[in-house]
Order: structure tokens, then C-alpha cells, then sequence
């Protein structure tokens, strides 16, 4: 039984082939346009992530405090914020040495201007821009502390970029998906409605509705897993040709690969239902 619904659907794919080239066409530019918006979104989440493992916020301290102060801001903060690590004046200037790489340059500084400072790796809910700026504001209160520097305007405008692309794929998903259903309504309507004269002779004989629908709805789902296919492929050139043009990019995961399969499935199961359900009705007796 399952080989003759696989076979009615191939049939009817080959006595079809251009309406259902269309589709397949429409359905890999609509797929292609959602996983463009999918790779930017994954990229720029990725961005934010490796900004966030390595960003800090740097504790410049005042000269005069004394050890015990410093230690007990050091576990204040440790407590607050995250891991605190004490850089000293020869540290600091050890790597700003390092940094500068022009013993000349270094030579016309007379004494060390660097002040001792506090870097603190700050915990996960804090790398986000309005807790960063929250954070420095309330350490710069702290009597022992100079001043306060951290990366966050970086984060801002990576965080508001993560957002923009965020909202573009949820109103390009949708209308993906709206262009989907209306691609694969049609395409089912108007198969079903080229071979509406042995749908109705199945009905006389007393074929059941779910034995006539198969055969469509697996060609539904078979060239919507094509098209969502050809669309990843698309893509993966798409990704591969920035990569090349020194544009770091990375593909999608394969959880958000299997989503993309997946909802492109279902959305093809829906809308052949809904299309099946209608012609046949309107086929019917």
C-alpha cells in the first residue's frame, strides 16, 4: 500500500512536471530569503556570545588605598559581579609594554603613569549592555575606585543589530510560511483538479478520502523537502562565497537545520491538508 502511494505521487509529479517545477522554484527563492535572514540572525548571536566570553570591565583603583581595602573590594565584587583579578602598576605596565612594542617610544616616559586596577570577568546575565552600564555606575560609587571603563558600547550596537535581525526573520518567517501555504494550496488545487475526473471515479467506487489524498500530500511534502534542500545548499554557497571574500561567517547549526526542515514540512503537511480537505469535497458527489 505504501509503494503504490509513492508511486501515484510520482506519477503524478512526472504528468505534472511544470506546474510542479513552478512550485518547486517559488518554494526555494521563499525558503532561500528565510534562511538568509536564519544565517544572519545565528552570526550575529554568535558575535555577541564571543564579545561577551571575552569582554571585562576594567576597575581602575585609587593610589592611596591600602591592601586591606583593596582585598575587600576585591571579595565585594568577586560576591557582586564575577571573577576579579588584581593587575598591579608593574603588570599594567609590563603588557601596555608589550602592547607599544617601541622601546624608543617607552624611553620618554620618565615613571610609570598606570594606575593598579581590577579586571572582573563579569557573570552571563551581566553581558548585556543596560547590565554592563549598571554595573560600572555602581562600581565607580565605590570609594576605593578611579574609574570605570568597560566594552559596552560595542555590545549595544551589537545587541540592537541582534534585535533588528531578530524581528526581520519573524516577519520574513511568517511570510514565508504564508507564501508556502498559498504556493502548495494552489499547487495541490490545481493537481488535483487536472485529474478531477479520476479523483470523482474513486469517490463513486468508494475509494476513502484519506486513500485519494495521500498520493498528493506525499508530493506536497517531497517537493517541499526538495526545495527546502536546494535552499540550504543556496545558502551554504552564499556563506562560503563571503568567507572567501574575508566576511567571518559561520553556517547554521545543525539544530536550526533540522528546524528549517522540519517547518517547512509541516507547513507543506498543513496546507495540503487544507487544500485536500476543499477539492474534494468539491470533487465529491
Amino acid at each position: 500500500m505504501h509503494l503504490y502511494y509513492l508511486r501515484e505521487a510520482w506519477r503524478s509529479f512526472r504528468h505534472h512536471q511544470g506546474l510542479a517545477w513552478t512550485a518547486m522554484i517559488s518554494l526555494t527563492a521563499t525558503l532561500l530569503l528565510c534562511g538568509i535572514f536564519l544565517l544572519l540572525t545565528h552570526n550575529a548571536q554568535s558575535a555577541v556570545r564571543f564579545i561577551g566570553d571575552r569582554r571585562e570591565m576594567v576597575v581602575y583603583l585609587r593610589d592611596e588605598i591600602a591592601p586591606e581595602q583593596r582585598d575587600a573590594l576585591i571579595a565585594r565584587l568577586n560576591e557582586l559581579y564575577g571573577s576579579t583579578t588584581f593587575v598591579s602598576r608593574e603588570q599594567a605596565w609590563e603588557e601596555f609594554s608589550q602592547q607599544i612594542g617601541d622601546p624608543q617610544l617607552l624611553q620618554a616616559v620618565d615613571q610609570n603613569p598606570l594606575p593598579a586596577s581590577l579586571r572582573v570577568r563579569l557573570r552571563p546575565e551581566l553581558l548585556n549592555y543596560p547590565a554592563m552600564e549598571q554595573a560600572a555606575k555602581q562600581v565607580s560609587q565605590f570609594p576605593e575606585v578611579e574609574d570605570v571603563r568597560y566594552g559596552g558600547e560595542w555590545v549595544r550596537r551589537l545587541d540592537e543589530l541582534q534585535a533588528t535581525l531578530a524581528r526581520g526573520s519573524l516577519v520574513v518567517g511568517i511570510a514565508v510560511a504564508l507564501a508556502i501555504l498559498l504556493v502548495i494550496y494552489n499547487t495541490i488545487r490545481l493537481t488535483v483538479m487536472a485529474r478531477r475526473r479520476e479523483v470523482e471515479i474513486m469517490i463513486r467506487l468508494g475509494a476513502s478520502d484519506r486513500f485519494i489524498a495521500t498520493p498528493f500530500a506525499l508530493e506536497a511534502l517531497g517537493q517541499t523537502l526538495v526545495s527546502a534542500l536546494a535552499a540550504l545548499a543556496l545558502l551554504f554557497t552564499l556563506e562560503q562565497f563571503a568567507v572567501q571574500q574575508v566576511v567571518h561567517a559561520t553556517f547554521l547549526p545543525p539544530v536550526w537545520i533540522a528546524a528549517f526542515l522540519g517547518g517547512a514540512v509541516l507547513l507543506a503537511w498543513a496546507a495540503a491538508a487544507l487544500a485536500l480537505a476543499r477539492t474534494l469535497r468539491s470533487a465529491g458527489p
